[in-house]
């Protein structure tokens, strides 16, 4: 079980620190005093539990609640704080619990017992995570792509679910009129393919993609994904999707409606 801990006092850091430990001794625990660490912790690997402070200068919990899970839908959120007032607000957001300040080890051990979201092995080899923002995982740590445009090829192409996309339709996707010269963004696709290829290689797992001629597509039998897993009405996966789909890419707004249709099919009525 992979936690972090949210909170702008040190003190407070500590002794949760120390509570947790007895309760799951066996978890990797990390513990953040600043709101920006936390979330670029959260872009960065994925956390079973975040237990969050309300109250902290930079940012409150309740916010950073909104926004973490945004990136993680399937992250629990645990708020823990000194004022109950905030009971009603945090539970609207669909937190797994809320503590009050000091946390007891029953308190804790109860809410890690009732957790929202299951707590998942950790997955071995490759994982791509659409919902919410576009990620690709291996061995549970975030892959880093050297430049933005293979990640959103890579994106571009599990979109597409086995299906085949033109060098002419990835340009167009990739860049719009972001370079004007024909040849110039030819070479520049070539060097982006190169280094997909490269990185899935460097992986292992180099025959997820399929080239012919002047088309490429991935396999989607060989990529765990949350998409594919939810199409295929795997409910772990379907409890993931909160009604977000590659964030960061525009052209994935498109897929929204159908994904609301099949996952949500209650909503659309």
């Amino acid at each position: 079980m992979k936690i972090l801990i949210v909170d702008d006092e040190y003190a407070a850091l500590r002794d949760l620190d120390r509570a947790l430990r007895k309760v799951v001794p066996e978890a990797e625990i990390l513990m953040v005093d600043e709101v920006e660490t936390a979330i670029a912790l959260c872009k960065e690997r994925p956390f079973d539990v975040v237990f969050l402070d309300i109250n902290m200068p930079e940012k409150d919990g309740l916010t950073l609640a909104k926004e973490m899970k945004q990136i993680q839908p399937m992250m629990n959120i645990v708020m823990v704080t000194a004022y109950p007032q905030y009971a009603l607000d945090a539970m609207k957001l669909y937190v797994s619990d809320y503590i009050l300040k000091p946390a007891m080890t029953e308190d804790l051990r109860s809410a890690l017992a009732h957790l929202r979201n299951p707590v998942r092995r950790n997955r071995k080899g490759l994982y791509v995570r659409c919902f919410g923002n576009f990620e690709v995982f291996w061995d549970g740590e975030v892959v880093r792509f050297n430049r933005a445009k293979v990640k959103e090829l890579f994106a571009y192409l599990i979109d597409r679910n086995g299906s085949t996309a033109t060098n002419a339709e990835l340009r167009a996707v990739l860049w719009k009129d972001e370079v004007s010269d024909d040849q110039k963004q030819r070479k520049y696709f070539a060097q982006i393919v190169y280094e997909l290829r490269q990185k899935l290689e460097e992986l292992g797992c180099g025959d997820i993609l399929a080239q012919s001629r002047d088309s490429y597509a991935l396999i989607p039998e060989k990529i765990p994904c949350d998409y594919y897993l939810a199409r295929q009405q795997d409910a772990d996966a379907i409890a993931g999707y909160e009604g977000e789909y590659m964030n960061q890419y525009e052209w994935a707004v498109h897929r929204l409606g159908s994904l609301n249709y099949e996952l949500r099919p209650g909503e659309m009525r």
